[in-house]
């Protein structure tokens, strides 16, 4: 079955991800808050009530983004041990640069670029940026475990999902100076005769398809997240909770 194991997790993720986006474009296009043509992800969800569609499920995201992270951080943790020590220290760093990249979607989600700008594009830097390096240690990740641990194919798959992530960012990068240079100021709605309207385009389409390609690299992890469950158990120091409680030496941590 498709949702063996933690496989839900990359498959929740994404499909959230989508419904989310789509559902804020069509609101705010209906109600004329944005051109219709390739908008930023953000600036559909910047005024309400697409904007408070935006923040609630996005976060929902950010929390399925850092679960999802974690979980591929157990399962490579799970099936290399510690017998590798390159592979071992390469997924401890891939865990951290995860973390900052589900951070920086809270950021995108909570903080309107129309209303707080800075946080808005340190939290876009972080999913974007952030999140291209992440995919660049996990497609390494996978390379290194083959052929003890994982097969060629999905390092294959993702190294290309993460070569195209990188080409499309920096385009949509470069695109999106251009096009500031021409209107300084942030604008929700273009007309082609504009000038600027090319690159902005470019950008935003860009924007798009990354996020996309983005959205296609989780799903590599649901083949993995198959073979995996975690579980967790409680531990009971004390027969009344009224009773002081001493701790014994944690046996699994939470990072081992």
């Amino acid at each position: 079955m498709l949702c063996q194991g933690m496989s839900y997790l990359p498959l929740c993720l994404v499909l959230l991800t989508v419904a989310t986006f789509i559902t804020t474009y069509i609101i705010a296009i209906y109600n004329g808050d944005v051109s219709p043509n390739f908008p930023y992800i953000s600036d559909t969800g910047t005024k309400p009530p697409e904007s408070c569609i935006f923040s609630q499920f996005l976060n929902i995201c950010a929390a399925l983004c850092l679960c999802t992270i974690y979980v591929r951080y157990k399962l490579v943790e799970a099936i290399s041990g510690h017998e590798d020590q390159n592979i071992h220290r390469l997924n401890q760093v891939g865990l951290g640069i995860g973390v900052l990249t589900s951070l920086g979607l809270s950021l995108v989600a909570n903080f309107q670029e129309t209303e707080v700008e800075p946080v808005h594009v340190t939290g876009a830097a972080l999913v974007f940026g952030v999140g291209v390096v992440y995919a660049a240690l996990q497609t390494a990740l996978s390379y290194k475990m083959h052929p003890d641990y994982s097969g060629i194919y999905v390092a294959r798959v993702r190294l290309a999902l993460t070569f195209a992530s990188f080409i499309v960012m920096a385009t949509t990068v470069t695109s999106a100076v251009i096009s500031r240079q021409s209107h300084p100021k942030d604008k929700l709605h273009w007309k082609p005769d504009e000038p600027g309207y090319v690159p902005h385009i470019i950008s935003t389409a860009g924007e798009w398809i990354t996020a996309i390609v983005f959205l296609m690299y989780f799903l590599t992890f649901v083949r993995d997240f198959m073979k995996l469950r975690i579980e967790v158990k409680p531990r009971l120091f004390v027969r009344h909770l009224d009773e002081p409680a001493l701790f014994p030496d944690e046996n699994t941590r939470l990072l081992a």
